[in-house]
């Protein structure tokens, strides 16, 4: 029987992550003792299943919870601890795992540190990148009920909405700002009488941050549309993340949410034409509301966003057009990045980001990689599929299931979050996202 309203791990980590923003209000390390002691205990005892809301949770918190700014995160700690705990309960419980599903995880995470090592780049990089696909690995064994996506989602949602929180509170906190300012180079706006700092959250970059928003709303879009009785939690999730997200004052942000609401209206429209209307009404009145206090300060700000560089290419990509070519260029020029990709922690990497997932994808892993990794994925959507008694061979590409889908592709056209700690659990939410179907509704809405 499983636990549909027992979303006790919110409230825990909400109570370890209190450890953290006093370990940055005073900087005494002790605090982060107590909070990775605190939240290892809350994981060991947690039923399997809900061991992975400590990940979702503080997957947004991941640079904040080190014990030195140029260390590494706690959450690589939390993660191996899982997989750790994981192996256990496999053990313990004898579960049988899918010959496919071992055989391609094997041959991704080989190639992905084995291309690195014929390259001479950093390996320490290469297990980390594929840490967090490992997570997801252990996660789809245990998943046995759609009914995890509600609880799945509502806690990565909470996690941010927390990280967002303490944010806007460290802005009257002096010390909690300056931790967190001297973490990275603070992005900021200026227009004509002011500069307005861009919201990042608890994230290094207000770009990412407001990626990890996208992917929320999308999925909160589908738990709404698959709850089978009307519920304000997912829509007031939405408003709060939706406004953090401006405040990031990010041109993809703004673009990729408009498509969000464009995708979700066509496809409320192909499945039931009186929802539609009355999404469509309610966008139309909160941008109305939204324009009428807001409108003079957010125009001017997006834009010197937009336009404030110029209308060349590159301007309006701030220089991102310039990184394309060098990372094509790079590709193109050697055979062996093509084939097998530059693996990770190269010279090159390091000094310049692609910014663009299309194209460092390829860098890193090159063609054989990139298969590898996609037969990994649709062996994890498979098992994942049977676990959560979804026999249909077809994916829902056409629906509101793949919204968060749509996102991910759109919005990773201008960033590269392919190689960021949160990727894999954004393949995990997409998977079970297209996994649901109507017939579950019921268990769904838990």
């Amino acid at each position: 029987m499983i636990e549909k309203r027992k979303n006790y791990s919110i409230l825990l980590c909400v109570v370890s992550s209190i450890f953290v923003v006093f370990k940055m209000y005073t900087g005494n390390p002790l605090f982060l003792w107590f909070f990775i002691l605190f939240v290892m205990t809350a994981m060991l005892l947690a039923k399997q299943q809900h061991r992975l809301d400590y990940l979702l949770f503080f997957i947004s918190w991941v640079y904040v919870i080190k014990f030195e700014l140029t260390g590494h995160s706690l959450f690589v700690v939390l993660s191996f601890f899982y997989i750790v705990l994981s192996i256990g309960t496999l053990f313990l419980h004898k579960k049988r795992i899918s010959t496919q599903l071992v055989l391609t995880y094997v041959l991704f995470v080989f190639f992905a540190v084995g291309a690195t090592l014929f390259s001479s780049g950093n390996v320490i990089e290469a297990f980390g990148f594929v840490l967090n696909y490992s997570v997801i690995f252990f996660a789809v064994l245990f998943i046995d009920s759609n009914v995890y996506y509600r609880r799945y989602t509502y806690v990565y949602a909470a996690g941010l909405l927390c990280a967002a929180i303490v944010r806007w509170v460290s802005f009257s906190v002096p010390a909690i700002n300056h931790f967190i300012e001297s973490m990275t180079i603070v992005n900021t706006v200026k227009t004509t009488s002011t500069i307005n700092t861009r919201f990042t959250g608890l994230d290094l970059d207000p770009n990412y941050f407001s990626l990890q928003i996208l992917i929320a709303i999308a999925c909160l879009v589908v738990l709404y549309y698959y709850n089978n009785k009307l519920e304000v939690t997912p829509i007031v999730l939405i408003l709060i993340l939706s406004i953090f997200g401006v405040f990031t004052y990010s041109k993809m942000f703004i673009i990729t949410l408009i498509t969000l609401i464009l995708l979700t209206f066509i496809m409320f429209i192909k499945n039931n034409v009186k929802t539609a209307i009355k999404f469509a009404s309610f966008i139309v009145v909160m941008v109305s509301v939204s324009l009428f206090f807001f409108y003079e300060r957010l125009f001017e700000i997006y834009w010197v966003r937009f336009f404030g560089a110029g209308t060349s290419t590159d301007a309006i990509t701030t220089g991102r057009v310039s990184s394309w070519n060098m990372f094509a260029t790079e590709i193109l020029q050697s055979t062996k990045i093509v084939v097998f990709g530059a693996g990770f922690g190269t010279s090159f990497s390091t000094a310049k980001m692609a910014h663009t997932m299309y194209l460092s994808t390829p860098y890193y892993l090159g063609v054989l990689g990139i298969t590898l990794a996609l037969l990994y994925i649709f062996s994890l959507n498979k098992v994942l599929r049977q676990n959560s008694s979804n026999r249909k061979t077809n994916l829902q590409y056409l629906t509101i299931n793949a919204i968060p889908l749509y996102i991910m592709l759109i919005a990773n056209t201008v960033l590269d979050s392919f190689v960021m700690d949160y990727f894999p659990f954004h393949i995990l939410m997409i998977m079970f996202a297209l996994t649901l179907n109507k017939t579950q509704e019921h268990e769904v809405g838990g």
